[in-house]
């Protein structure tokens, strides 16, 4: 396991104890030789296609490390936003969003436009392994986790950078969120899953996802541990409460004096 990839790994055990294993995601142009190791491709080891976003549900949840080349990726809209596919046309004019998501063909083509995609579609394989099983360097780490944890890992990436993580959700497509707007834009992005992921790869209500691109795991790691040890907030949220002594009920106050009244 790379030392990057370790320490990462390490951190997020430690200050974020998230249910499920943090993602390295890898994109292999067109052409690129695929490194050899242990690996599950779709249509070879599980008998057809899945999306995308079922391999990241193995992933973090099974440790299965996949390898998706585009005939392994079932998902259309994914196809266009991780760059297997140029987008056609008549996807262009927001055809895949109304009636679904739109309620008219102009509002739709507006979400469309805005949904995330590679700038050229020169993907051949996108490599999904648990990071702590990654012997690659990833270009994208995933995190799912709950909201305090997504807060946790907003203040730690800020540490360093000041200001706000700006990022957009559209209910839909949230594998761009998750690899295409860090790998493109090399920026933070936090990611509220869509509901076909929710459906098809079994992400829960309550999960949410955290992306970061490889140029920014050493300043990450650095403002996860400050802010921790600052006390800005921790995982477990510390509760307050703990602290103070209870109101008891009247009922309980004769048995209360008396204890007291006892040496």
């Amino acid at each position: 396991m790379l030392e990057q990839n370790q320490k990462l790994n390490a951190v997020i055990s430690e200050y974020l104890r998230t249910a499920t294993f943090p993602v390295a995601v890898k994109i292999l142009k067109k052409g690129e030789p695929v490194p050899e190791m242990r690996a599950k491709i779709p249509t070879k080891n599980l008998g057809g296609r899945i999306a995308i976003c079922q391999g990241m549900t193995m992933c973090r949840k099974h440790g299965t490390t996949l390898i998706f080349h585009k005939e392994d990726q079932s998902c259309p809209l994914a196809q266009v936003i991780l760059g297997f596919v140029e987008e056609p046309d008549f996807v262009k004019d927001g055809s895949v969003v109304y009636p679904l998501y739109a309620c008219n063909m102009d509002a739709a083509k507006r979400t469309q436009e805005t949904t995330p995609k590679m700038e050229k579609a020169d993907t051949g394989t996108v490599i999904l392994a648990p990071l702590h099983r990654a012997d690659f360097d990833p270009d994208v780490v995933v995190i799912y986790a709950n909201p305090a944890q997504i807060t946790r890992m907003v203040q730690g990436a800020l540490y360093n950078e000041g200001g706000y993580i700006e990022s957009r959700f559209a209910g839909r497509g949230a594998c761009g969120g998750e690899i295409t707007v860090p790998y493109s834009q090399q920026k933070y992005n936090v990611v509220i899953p869509g509901g076909g992921e929710k459906v098809f790869a079994l992400t829960q209500d309550d999960e949410m996802a955290f992306a970061l691109p490889a140029c920014k795991i050493d300043s990450f790691v650095e403002g996860l541990v400050a802010t921790h040890k600052s006390g800005v907030a921790r995982i477990p949220t510390p509760i307050a409460g703990l602290t103070n002594e209870p109101k008891w009920p009247p009922y309980y106050k004769p048995l209360g004096d008396y204890a007291d009244s006892v040496d």
